[in-house]
């Protein structure tokens, strides 16, 4: 079994967004702190947005009423994989629910309770103005992704939605369905095949609608 990492590093001194950790002394904790030769034992104080990095958003994002982390099952965090490639697609295009449904057929089809990844080929230009321009998806698209069952969706961009809308009519597609959306993952075009296991763990956060997750896959092969 090989292990792909499709998670980019968050580094703070370069990070987008608010991203910002300050080292503080663990005495700020524990009082009674003893350091050997050697040892510093500290910890860190984080101040961030929750939309940063390789991120899963939860239902809650758009709706009052929907799943936030802790309401997501673990079951809905891991699982079989089906790999679409859209890099072909040139940049700022649609992609359309035709094309979906003919990589989903070249894939060998979706199944029901899959996670879906899409690689759009933007994943090298993480961090770049370039970045802005991947190609979309239609409404239409998104919605007959939906309707095939699928329980997560990643891309290697950031985000699902029509350029220009802030109606966020492709996110409600999903979370009203309550799928998960991973954006910035990395390295899918690392993955040698269509179908693998992944996982995606966010923290459980009470409240919260988004959080930066580890997305691994998992590939039968040699290990690396």
């Amino acid at each position: 079994m090989k292990l792909i990492d499709l998670t980019h590093i968050i580094d703070p001194a370069k990070a987008q967004r608010k991203f910002s950790v300050e080292t503080i002394g663990a005495e700020t904790v524990n009082p009674n702190v003893v350091r050997l030769q050697k040892q510093w034992y500290i910890m860190s104080e984080i101040q961030m947005v929750s939309h940063i990095g390789t991120h899963m958003e939860a239902p809650y994002h758009i709706f009052p009423e929907g799943q936030d982390l802790a309401d997501i099952p673990v079951e809905a965090l891991c699982g079989e994989t089906l790999l679409l490639d859209f890099s072909d697609i040139q940049k700022k295009e649609e992609i359309t629910k035709e094309r979906v449904m003919e990589e989903a057929e070249k894939a060998g089809g979706i199944w029901k309770g899959d996670i879906v990844l899409c690689n759009l080929g933007y994943a090298d230009r993480y961090g770049q103005e370039a970045y802005g321009e991947s190609p979309y998806f239609s409404h239409e698209a998104i919605c007959w992704l939906a309707d095939q069952g699928i329980k997560m969706m990643g891309v290697d961009a950031g985000g699902v939605e029509i350029p220009q809308s802030e109606q966020h009519v492709n996110h409600k597609a999903l979370f009203e369905r309550n799928i998960t959306l991973v954006e910035n993952a990395a390295n899918l075009d690392r993955l040698p095949k269509a179908r693998f296991y992944v996982t995606a763990f966010p923290y459980p956060v009470r409240g919260v609608e988004a959080f930066p997750v580890r997305l691994v896959a998992f590939v039968e092969g040699d290990r690396e």
